[in-house]
This record gives C-alpha cells, structure tokens and sequence, in this order.
C-alpha cells in the first residue's frame, strides 16, 4: 500500500475498525487528595490497622524485632515506628512524601502495580484491601504527621 493509500484511509476513518479494543480503565488513577478531609488519620491508627493489626502483615518483614524480618534484611524498610518509617529503605527517603500519596513508594508497594518488585505484601494475596490503602494514602494526603 502506498503511502498516499494509507493515509486516504486513516482520513475516512477506516481503520477505526481495526484499532485495539482497550477498554475502560480497571482502577481509578491515582490522587492526592485526601478521602475524607473531616476524618483526620493518625499514624497511630495506619500503624495498627494496616501494618500491625490483625490483617496487617507489614510489620513480620517489616520490622528489626521480627522473627523474619526479610523486608528490613531486602528493602531497609522498618516499619515498626514513625522514625524507622521515615528513615526510607533501600530505595531513598521517598517511602512516604508528605502530601503525596501518588509519588510515595509506600502506597505505590501497596496498590496494583508497584514501580518495581512484587506487590506487598510479599505473601499475598490476599492484599490489604482498599479501605486500607486509602487509610495510608489518607494519611500520607493529610500531611503524614506523627502522633
């Protein structure tokens, strides 16, 4: 086909037919704004519900005091405190950005498609489901103080 033909083609629209069907998008993008910005997030709340708690498995490779800790020993990520938290890992201080949600690692790590390596936690699914990674990024959106 010449050149002159394919491009009389792309102008009557005829190969709209043959375009790949993509579909609309699976997740929503992601944002920075916080969810609810009445509902203040304490870290106390993240550190117990999401990495604590009892669906919270972050803190069995995330922390000094584990028994296993493969996230510390792999990544450098401790997650046991605010100040080990903020000290990073591995992959720079950027785990969390204070009003940043989307351009911190630790909600990326946590979502569907993290920038590099496996989905956390490492030995999901399950994963923390979706209150719980809008609780961090929430938290993260608000300023991520400690309390």
């Amino acid at each position: 086909m010449t050149r002159f033909a394919a491009c009389a083609l792309v102008m009557a629209g005829c190969l709209d037919a043959i375009a790949p069907e993509i579909g609309p998008p699976v997740h929503a993008r992601c944002s920075n704004e916080d969810s609810d910005p009445d509902t203040v997030v304490r870290f106390a709340q993240v550190r117990a519900y999401v990495f604590a708690g009892d669906e919270g498995h972050c803190v069995h490779c995330h922390s000094t005091d584990s028994a296993t800790p493969i996230g510390v020993e792999i990544g450098g990520l401790d997650l046991r405190d605010y100040t080990t938290l903020r000290a990073g890992g591995r992959h720079g201080d950027a785990v969390v950005v204070p009003g940043r949600p989307c351009e911190s690692l630790l909600v990326q790590k946590i979502g569907d498609a993290p920038p590099f390596g496996a989905r956390m936690p490492i030995d999901g699914p399950p994963f923390l489901d979706d209150d719980d990674i809008q609780l961090v990024a929430d938290w993260i959106a608000e300023g991520a103080h400690d309390d």
